[in-house]
């Protein structure tokens, strides 16, 4: 029965669900920005240039991201339409937080498009802090699909623990 508790145990590993982000995203971002705002600050952006987290995938998407989306007709799934998407973005010129800055001016100097006044200013590619000014960031939603073999997993533990432990009551019985 332990055998097959452990057995359980590790096959859960492998329902893990793979993140549904794509490190083909902020590289294609950046490579977009340098051709269509040769003066903007030059960087690859986080995620969250486009995403309210760092998780991404659908339905997560900030205002900027929306605008991707909706002006430029970027579509998930498929990197090589950035560029595209981002020119009729540039041309559009939107105000995605609705600050008053137009996203472009926003973008050129470093601010995030999604976030709206001071809070924004150097958050499209902020650093990265260690030690005292770090925080951490708020973990990602736990996947409910893996929790499953794993429960199963702990159940097939408890039961056969309950059983050896009642074998080895019934011995001493003896």
């Amino acid at each position: 029965m332990f055998r097959v508790a452990l057995l359980v145990g590790l096959g859960s590993l492998g329902f893990a669900r793979s993140a549904q982000a794509s490190s083909d995203y902020p590289p294609a971002l950046a490579a977009a920005i340098a051709k269509q705002l040769p003066n903007a600050v030059h960087c690859v952006p986080l995620c969250t240039a486009c995403h309210l987290t760092t998780v991404g995938g659908p339905g997560m998407l900030n205002e900027f991201g929306i605008n991707m989306e909706n002006i430029g007709g970027l579509i998930p799934g498929d990197a090589s339409l950035v560029d595209g998407a981002f020119a009729k973005l540039v041309a559009a010129d939107p105000d995605s937080d609705g600050d008053g800055t137009h996203d472009v001016e926003e973008i050129t100097v470093g601010d995030s498009p999604s976030i709206a006044g001071p809070a924004g200013a150097s958050q499209f590619c902020p650093d990265i802090k260690y030690g005292c000014g770090a925080s951490i960031a708020t973990p990602p939603p736990v996947d409910n699909v893996s929790l499953i073999p794993a429960g199963l997993a702990v159940l097939g533990l408890v039961v056969a623990r309950r059983r050896r432990t009642a074998i080895r009551a019934k011995l001493a019985k003896r």
